[in-house]
């Protein structure tokens, strides 16, 4: 089974990329792969004797960039970063695999199947699936195999570490209130726009005939032109649509030239003629809003999601490191029957 087809299966369970294992025994014996025949010089690393072969490196690494693109532009140092990437990455799904196995976390049958449904699902129709699946070269059985292994990863971890990182409203209140300045909106101000467009490349006769067109303006507006039609009728900037109106902005986010036009300005007036690479503008000031302080409850999803990302991902981390110091892994050199041993990480006594 190639690992194309058992990457989309990782992708509909949400989880990362994992191995397709020929065994499909729920409960296999750690180490999960010792059934499978390698290839001598196939293996490239083990973990607690259970192989990682070459082929599975480079499948993972397609995951990480596509195909065409690490073997066409980039250079040899990244290519070389990059498989050591996609290897502690099968590394790790092997530990969180045998953890699963160790505390025989069991997956029921009918969730193997919801989950078979749910990637069929994102194929056209059965017969799509089908052809997808031959040309992998995967039976049935072995595309379970690997939903199931993916699901004995994905509780093992909710069970490790997910139950215990995620942050409730407590949590998320008592950061808001200590962090209170985080979520406070600055000033905005509501700005009209008109654009005398030019070339930056045009000859200065251009450039002068806009910038009096731009004066010319600004004189039917202090004379009591409306600046919505003017901008509707003479302005080459996108915002003549709605009269000009670019809308509430902060400050600081328009370019230098227009921050220092609406430094002074007062709600209603318009600006004297701004000149910048683009050509020639006038800026009416609408409405001013102070600064405000963003309400909890406006923002306590964003901090219940945003704490429990990063202590999820710091217990993440603390497990796999834990996992890793428990185990035995060799890293093979080459990959090509060179056995000699490049790394080894194993566990006190072991």
């Amino acid at each position: 089974m190639t690992r194309s087809f058992a990457t989309r299966t990782a992708t509909i369970l949400a989880i990362p990329v994992v191995a397709v294992t020929s065994a499909a025994a729920q409960l296999a014996p750690v180490p999960s792969h010792a059934t499978d025949r390698a290839r001598p010089g196939d293996v490239v690393a083990f973990v607690n004797d259970a192989p990682i072969r070459a082929g599975d490196v480079e499948a993972a690494m397609n995951t990480i960039v596509p195909l065409t693109a690490y073997h066409q532009s980039l250079k040899p140092e990244k290519l070389v970063e990059l498989r050591g990437k996609a290897l502690d990455g099968l590394i790790d799904e092997e530990l969180r695999y045998q953890e699963a196995v160790r505390l025989k976390v069991r997956v029921a049958d009918a969730e193997v199947e919801q989950a078979l449904a749910r990637a069929k699902k994102t194929y056209r129709d059965e017969q799509e699936f089908e052809k997808a699946r031959r040309a992998s070269g995967a039976t049935l059985a072995q595309i379970r195999a690997s939903i199931l292994r993916a699901l004995m990863m994905q509780r093992v971890y909710e069970e490790s570490v997910g139950t215990g990182c995620r942050v409730g409203e407590a949590d998320a209140a008592a950061f808001y209130r200590e962090n209170t300045t985080r979520f406070l909106l600055p000033e905005q101000v509501r700005v009209s726009l008109i654009t005398i467009g030019v070339d930056p490349s045009a000859a200065p006769p251009e450039w002068e005939r806009a910038r009096q067109k731009a004066r010319d303006l600004a004189q039917r507006i202090a004379a009591g032109a409306p600046f919505e039609a003017m901008a509707r009728e003479h302005s080459s900037d996108e915002s003549r649509l709605k009269g000009g109106d670019l809308g509430f902005v902060h400050r600081g986010q328009l370019i230098d030239e227009f921050e220092r036009a609406l430094r002074d300005l007062k709600p209603g007036r318009v600006s004297p003629v701004v000149q910048t690479i683009f050509g020639f503008h006038l800026l009416r000031l609408v409405e001013v809003r102070p600064p405000a302080q963003k309400a909890f409850a406006d923002v306590k999803a964003t901090i219940m999601r945003d704490l429990t990302e990063t202590r999820c991902a710091k217990a993440s981390d603390a497990w796999s490191k834990g996992l890793r110091a428990r185990a035995r892994i060799v890293i093979v050199g080459g990959g090509g029957g060179d056995e000699k041993v490049q790394r080894t990480s194993a566990a006190p006594g072991k």
